[in-house]
C-alpha cells in the first residue's frame, strides 16, 4: 500500500508544479510548453499507478497496455525544452512534430493484427526493446549536444551574467536527473523482458519516483526556475549592475578582473608584467570608472587605443590587462558596458521620450540589431520584455 500512496503523492506534487509554473509562463525562461508537456504526462503516469489499489482500474485501463508507448513522449519534449532554453527560442514551430514519428510508428506495429498472429510476434519484444534504447540514447546524445554546444561550454558567453550561470547549473542538474532516470528505464524494460512480462517500466518505477522528486522539489524550491525572470530580476539586484561599483577603491568593481594571473606567457609579457604588475588593481578601477562613470563606451569606435589614452599609458598595457587579467574578452566587456548603460537609462525613463533605436545609439551601438542582439545575450530577454518585466517588478 505505501507504494501506491507515493505514486499518488508524487502525481499530485507534479500537478501542483505545474499550475505553479503556469502562473508565470509567459515571463518564466525555465517554463515552456515542452516541459509542462512532460511535466503532466509523467504525473499522470504517477497517478495511474497510485490508482491500481483503489478500485479505478477501469478508469485506468485506456491509458495502460500498448497505449503505454505514447508515454515515451516526454524524451523528444525534454529535447525539445532544452533546446528551446539553451537558444532562447519562445516560439514553437509545428516542424517538431517530426519527433512523435518513431512513438506512433511504434504504436502501429505493436497494434498490427497480422503481426501479433505472425511468427514474428514472438520476437515483437525483443524488437521493442532494441527501439527502445535506441530512442532513448539518441535523445540522449541530442540533448547533450545542444546544451554542450550551446551552453556548457560555449566560449563567446558573457560569462560574468549570472543568469547563464543559473541557466548551466539548472541544465545541468535536469541532465543529470533525466539520464539516471533513462537509465533506470532501460533496467526496467531488461527486468520485464527477461521475465517475458510487457514492457511498461513499471517493475523499477519507484527508483523513477525519486528521481522526480528530486526534479519537482528543486523546481518548487528554487524561485528563480520556478516563477522565472521576476524573482531572479529582484534576487539579481534587477539585472542593473553586471559592472556594480564597489565602495572599497582598492578593490576592483566588476567580477569580470581576475588580480592573479596564472596563464603562461612568452617572453615579451613576462618583461611587461614586471612593470605594471603593482598598477593592475588601478588600471581596472580606472577602467571600471571610464565605462561606469564616464560611459567612454558610448563612443562606437573606442578601442583599447582610446583607454590607453584616457590612462595615459601604453596600449599594449590595455591589452596585456585583457588578455591575462579579465575573464572575458575587450570587446565582450565593451558589449556588456553598453548593455549595463542601456539598462541604467531605461530604469531612469529614457524610453519615455525616446526609443529603442534612440537608446542603441546613445550607447555606442551602431545600429538596433546588434544592440537587440547583445541585450538579449546578456540579459536573456528582449529589450521589449525587458520593458515589460520591468514595470511589472516596479508595480510589486
Amino acid at each position: 500500500m505505501l507504494y501506491p500512496f507515493l505514486f499518488l503523492v508524487t502525481g499530485i506534487i507534479g500537478v501542483v508544479t505545474i499550475i505553479v509554473m503556469a502562473t508565470s509562463y509567459k515571463s518564466n525562461p525555465f517554463c515552456n510548453a515542452y516541459l509542462l508537456i512532460a511535466i503532466l504526462i509523467v504525473s499522470f503516469r504517477f497517478l495511474v499507478h497510485g490508482s491500481f489499489e483503489m478500485g479505478l482500474q477501469e478508469v485506468i485501463k485506456p491509458f495502460e497496455g500498448k497505449k503505454a508507448i505514447f508515454y515515451l513522449i516526454i524524451i523528444p519534449c525534454f529535447y525539445l525544452y532544452h533546446k528551446c532554453l539553451a537558444l532562447q527560442l519562445n516560439t514553437y514551430d509545428l516542424k517538431e512534430l517530426k519527433h512523435l514519428v518513431f512513438i506512433v510508428v511504434l504504436y502501429i506495429i505493436n497494434m498490427n493484427g497480422y503481426l501479433v498472429t505472425s511468427f514474428i510476434f514472438s520476437y515483437l519484444p525483443i524488437i521493442n526493446f532494441t527501439l527502445i534504447n535506441l530512442f532513448i540514447i539518441f535523445y540522449s546524445v541530442l540533448i547533450y549536444k545542444v546544451l554542450s554546444k550551446n551552453l556548457w561550454f560555449k566560449k563567446d558567453l558573457l560569462i560574468s551574467n549570472k543568469h547563464f550561470k543559473l541557466i548551466k547549473n539548472w541544465t545541468a542538474y535536469l541532465f543529470t536527473i533525466n539520464i539516471l532516470t533513462l537509465i533506470t528505464l532501460i533496467i526496467s524494460f531488461y527486468n520485464e523482458l527477461h521475465n517475458q512480462s510487457n514492457l511498461s517500466g513499471k517493475s523499477f518505477a519507484v527508483f523513477s519516483l525519486f528521481f522526480w522528486l528530486f526534479i519537482y522539489f528543486k523546481i518548487l524550491f528554487t524561485p528563480e526556475i520556478l516563477f522565472g525572470l521576476p524573482i531572479l530580476n529582484k534576487k539579481l539586484i534587477k539585472f542593473s549592475s553586471p559592472l556594480a561599483k564597489s565602495t572599497d577603491d582598492q578593490k576592483p568593481i566588476s567580477d569580470n578582473w581576475i588580480l592573479e594571473s596564472s596563464n603562461q606567457k612568452n617572453e615579451q609579457d613576462l618583461k611587461l608584467q614586471k612593470k605594471i604588475i603593482s598598477s593592475i588593481t588601478s588600471y581596472i578601477n580606472e577602467i571600471d570608472k571610464l565605462s561606469i562613470d564616464d560611459h567612454v563606451f558610448r563612443n562606437p569606435n573606442v578601442s583599447t587605443s582610446d583607454l590607453a589614452a584616457k590612462l595615459g599609458v601604453p596600449t599594449s598595457h590595455i591589452v596585456y590587462l585583457f588578455k591575462y587579467h579579465s575573464k572575458i574578452s575587450f570587446s565582450e566587456y565593451r558589449t556588456l558596458s553598453r548593455i549595463n548603460d542601456s539598462i541604467n537609462l531605461i530604469n531612469k525613463g529614457f524610453l519615455k521620450n525616446n526609443t529603442l533605436e534612440a537608446l542603441a545609439y546613445k550607447t555606442g551601438f551602431a545600429s538596433y540589431n546588434p544592440f537587440f542582439s547583445a541585450f538579449k545575450k546578456v540579459t536573456a530577454l528582449s529589450p521589449q520584455d525587458y520593458l515589460k518585466l520591468n514595470k511589472t517588478t516596479i508595480e510589486d
